[in-house]
């Protein structure tokens, strides 16, 4: 499935950047601080040069990911686009069973929402990304241990139940937005702002994204 996604969201991000100008190019990426538009396709065509030939030394770092940047600053976009064409049948012969590693379906599922919030565009469609948050739902139990207990519940009713301790919290909010907080996409002020009851300690918010949170409150795109 992760090949299918991977390959699905690069047909995606091809057609979105076809589409660009310069200025657009230019853009700065909030969710990815010090990236253009430009920057973000540099990286999503080098981590996938970087998978196809081995060369995985620090990643994920974010030594890996500039890296990607700085070797193809000013490179035209038909270029970075074709050589992510070139590289993705590695990757996506790797993604099915890949044990290890930087996840490049879930780098780019994560990216193209970037690009969309950047742009000022629509949310990516559920579709796309739901598969992500059935999984990620669960990754705040991973600090939790037996600390305490997180219920989520998105607004379809979908729910996450983690860690296990006595103390239990619940939290309501939109799927789009809980994945891009667990993606590491929202500020410490917006995730506090979600429906919590009781209200949280700092520990739930500050360990609630994969990455930590970000200072500065993002873009939230309309449905």
């Amino acid at each position: 499935m992760l090949d299918e996604i991977y390959r699905a969201a690069r047909g995606r991000i091809k057609a979105l950047a076809a589409e660009l100008g310069d200025h657009q190019l230019r853009t700065p990426v909030p969710a990815a601080p010090g990236w253009t538009v430009h920057d973000v396709l540099a990286h999503l065509a080098g981590g996938a040069a970087d998978v196809s030939a081995g060369r995985l030394d620090g990643a994920p770092s974010d030594s890996w990911t500039s890296r990607h940047v700085a070797e193809r600053r000013g490179r035209p976009v038909d270029a970075l686009l074709a050589e992510w064409e070139h590289a993705a049948p590695a990757v996506e012969s790797t993604l099915p069973e890949q044990p290890a590693g930087p996840n490049l379906a879930a780098d780019a599922i994560c990216h193209e929402a970037d690009l969309h919030e950047a742009l000022g565009l629509p949310r990516t469609r559920r579709e796309h990304w739901q598969p992500f948050l059935d999984v990620m739902g669960y990754f705040p139990g991973r600090r939790l241990g037996d600390t305490a207990t997180l219920v989520i519940t998105d607004e379809l009713g979908r729910q996450w139940r983690c860690g296990s301790g006595e103390s239990v919290w619940h939290l309501r909010a939109d799927g789009y937005e809980l994945l891009r907080g667990l993606f590491s996409r929202r500020s410490r002020r917006q995730i506090a702002g979600w429906d919590w009851s009781p209200q949280p300690p700092s520990r739930l918010v500050d360990g609630f994204g994969a990455f930590g949170h970000r200072d500065d409150d993002q873009p939230v795109p309309s449905a």
